[in-house]
């Protein structure tokens, strides 16, 4: 296929390095606070726990479904998300 000039589709991602560091430091943010949250737990007290699995759940699967967005389908057929 020497002469042609079909363009490969970027990488997720690609391109959107600040919304990924902000999203980053947010979610790892959230992540640490529910961790130091546990410094109240007792066995009277069981908030901090529940806080720390609720923010903890949270920050893993925000990021991961707002990883998504670009559609298999477009990315199948070579399509660019920038397109």
């Amino acid at each position: 296929m020497a002469g042609t000039k079909a363009k490969q589709p970027t990488h997720s991602g690609e391109g959107h390095l600040v919304k990924n560091l902000v999203t980053f430091v947010v979610f790892f943010g959230l992540f640490l606070a529910s961790i130091y949250s546990l410094n109240w737990l007792t066995l009277d007290v069981v908030w901090p726990m529940v806080v720390c699995l609720v923010v903890g759940t949270l920050v893993y699967l925000i990021p991961f479904m707002m990883g998504r967005s670009d559609s298999t389908t477009e990315l199948a057929e070579g399509k660019s998300h920038n397109e």
